[in-house]
């Protein structure tokens, strides 16, 4: 376990040392993904400060939900969803089969080759984010902090499923980029509170696509309002989990080497 830790923090290093010989354009590539994922934030602002809200839930409120969304999005990207466009790149270009035969598994060195350095901005805004909503409304008990970190974990859970089941349709679909917008076309409904949704869609968004867990469900539960179908949504996600490293794997046997 150590010697995994160590490898992937030079992984890490590696990379951050890369983007930081040109200091201007990673500073600027931060702040250009901190500015895009604060565009739905600032836009629940203007809606509350012109009177519209959503119904049930005060500024703050909303804005938790999406500074939790962030926060596990800022957490996932650079650290281990970069497998999606590593993968991605490697099977297109040819060197995907340099990870095969390294003397640790596939999936880790992925990850490990796959950080992604100027994601840390979106760590910076799901944190700031998650600070100025979470001050504005009362502090939470001591129980709904533990319930948050436990729905949180599955949050990062999550996260890595969809960042596995992206990766292993890399695999096959080579060199399609569209991936990351049908990744965020389907996550889009987890910024925004369940309980304004439909029936319907509140149970596919809690119970058979975990995307209610990515945000609403966590930040409900640090708010004293737990979500209707948080047990079956922690359920799903463990479900989704298994399900993504059995793609993973299915989908690698179908690799192709194209050289290189």
């Amino acid at each position: 376990m150590r010697n995994n830790i160590r490898i992937y923090l030079q992984g890490a290093k590696t990379a951050l040392a890369t983007r930081m010989a040109y200091r201007a354009d990673f500073f600027m590539s931060m702040l250009i993904m901190l500015l895009v994922e604060m565009t739905v934030p600032m836009i629940t602002i203007l809606i509350y400060q012109n009177g519209a809200t959503f119904p049930g839930w005060d500024m703050y409120e909303a804005l938790l939900i999406q500074g939790v969304f962030l926060l596990g999005k800022g957490i996932a990207a650079p650290f281990f969803f970069g497998i999606v466009w590593n993968t991605i790149e490697r099977v297109q270009n040819g060197t995907f089969d340099l990870l095969l035969i390294k003397p640790k598994p596939v999936l880790f060195m992925a990850i490990v080759t796959g950080f992604d350095a100027e994601d840390l901005g979106k760590l910076v805004g799901g944190i700031t984010l998650f600070t100025i909503a979470l001050s504005r409304l009362p502090a939470p008990s001591l129980g709904e902090w533990l319930q948050f970190l436990v729905l949180f974990l599955l949050t990062l859970t999550v996260h890595f499923g969809y960042g596995l089941i992206l990766a292993s349709l890399g695999i096959v679909w080579i060199g399609n980029y569209r991936l990351y917008e049908i990744f965020g076309s389907i996550t889009t409904f987890g910024m925004y509170p369940a309980a304004i949704f439909s029936k319907p869609v509140q149970t596919v968004i809690t119970l058979l696509l975990p995307v209610a867990i990515l945000g609403s469900v966590p930040a409900t539960a640090l708010l004293g309002r737990p979500s209707a179908g948080t047990l079956g949504a922690v359920g799903v996600a463990i479900l989704f989990l298994l399900f993504s490293l059995g793609f993973w794997r299915w989908m690698l046997k179908k690799y192709t080497s194209v050289g290189g």
